[in-house]
């Protein structure tokens, strides 16, 4: 259960931020996983960003 709320959570914020035209790159243009840039393909590409980023990040919490 915790699991699909932190996922939901993270879904919610990727559709956020793609809908302000938020990407991980400069420009959409730039992103070499998505082009052309569409909403899904962003969603996804932003969504895998934030949870590569949340799982480093609480391994370096682990460490200390």
């Amino acid at each position: 259960m915790k699991d699909d709320v932190a996922r939901r959570a993270v879904h919610i914020a990727a559709v956020i931020m793609q809908r302000d035209g938020l990407c991980r790159y400069e420009a959409p243009t730039l992103c070499k996983k998505v082009y052309p840039p569409d909403d899904a393909g962003c969603v996804r590409c932003i969504e895998s960003w934030l949870l590569s980023r949340a799982r480093r990040e609480l391994k370096k919490e682990e460490r200390t």
